[in-house]
């Protein structure tokens, strides 16, 4: 009988155990509810602890002002940029020399060129930092949407020289490592004309030990998010993750400094070349498109030229570059703006206290 009383008390603990967890996630999904948690949205909830992504916002149309009027010739086809220390560092896309550039961001100097021993610019379009490499992305793909080569090179912020007395300066090939990839997606390479594939990509950002990557869809004009699960060198499957209606081309890609923040660059690709930003935030679980996103309306191409280059100075404010585009009887030269979100999302508290006037 001692036995059976205690296999009844066993199942008893068990049973009221399971009960009891029961009640506590019951009443903990209760307390989590869901909603918009943007107070700069148009359907903000208050009663909302946890962002479901249905944010929605006014059409915003927002001016970034030009801080350098024309930036060097050597950069008139500028497609990438990232801010790293005080300086900016920019790249030219396809046919370019198989370099970036350190430029000063008050002026139109070149302060630097730094060779890369034995790339070759294919189709370079992004530039991005980790806190110690550079990642220079060959992977532009507008051709024919078939590239089998594409790579991303890696190499150390301090393996760059002092640029005062080292004005031009050459990366050796034993310090450069390279990430090749191809799409998860795509498994034998598509061959389309030219913009007209889904696999081009001009935006990338590094963030926790992985690559992610940004598509330039001239099909569906949306963008998909891959991800390359490591940073070092290797050959590797880009997975996709998600993907994003914003109807225009994504070009460039940043991620503001201590923030949940990121924005993209692009335009849509018929006349007159709308250009526009979209603001990534709060977002959650690996994803960067469940969170809240807000998109600005920027001018046309007749004055922003076609911007490819985006990055932060801190939480809040940065640079956009543009290529030198020729349309009909309009030259829209190389030109660096700067932009400040601060009215358009919400910024941490922690942010970054660098100052945005320079």
């Amino acid at each position: 009988m001692k036995f059976l009383h205690e296999s009844i008390a066993s199942k008893f603990v068990i049973h009221f155990t399971i009960a009891f967890f029961l009640v506590i996630n019951t009443l903990s999904s209760y307390s989590q509810k869901t909603g918009c948690t943007d107070l700069k949205a148009n359907n903000y909830n208050a009663a909302a602890s946890k962002n479901n992504g249905t944010c929605t916002y006014n059409t915003t149309t927002y001016a970034p002002p030009i801080k350098v009027r024309s930036i060097s010739k050597l950069l008139n086809e500028s497609s990438g940029l990232q801010m790293v220390g005080n300086y900016l560092w920019s790249c030219n896309d396809g046919g370019g020399a198989a370099a970036i550039y350190r430029i000063d961001t008050a002026t139109d100097a070149l302060l630097q060129t730094v060779n890369l021993e034995d790339a070759t610019n294919v189709d370079w379009e992004e530039i991005s930092f980790d806190g110690t490499y550079f990642y220079v992305g060959d992977f532009g793909n507008n051709v024919n949407g078939a590239r089998t080569d594409l790579k991303i090179y890696k190499f150390a912020l301090n393996d760059v020289a002092e640029y005062v007395t080292n004005p031009v300066v050459t990366i050796p090939k034993e310090k450069i490592e390279v990430i090749s990839f191809r799409y998860s997606n795509q498994l034998l390479p598509e061959v389309s004309a030219t913009n007209n594939t889904k696999y081009d990509c001009e935006a990338m950002i590094i963030d926790r030990g992985k690559i992610h990557l940004f598509s330039k869809n001239w099909i569906n004009v949306n963008t998909t998010h891959y991800v390359i699960n490591s940073t070092a060198a290797g050959s590797y499957i880009a997975d996709s993750v998600e993907t994003l209606a914003t109807d225009f081309l994504v070009t460039g890609a940043g991620k503001a400094r201590g923030q949940q923040i990121i924005v993209f660059i692009g335009y849509f690709p018929k006349a007159p070349g709308k250009h526009f930003m979209q603001i990534l935030s709060d977002y959650s679980g690996g994803s960067y498109f469940n969170g809240n996103k807000r998109k600005l309306n920027l001018p046309d191409a007749l004055s922003m030229g076609q911007a490819e280059g985006i990055t932060f100075r801190n939480g809040s404010y940065g640079y956009i570059s543009n290529e030198r585009l020729a349309a009909g009887p309009f030259t829209i030269n190389q030109k660096l703006r700067s932009f400040d979100i601060r009215n358009y999302v919400t910024i941490s508290s922690k942010r970054s206290r660098t100052s945005a006037s320079k």
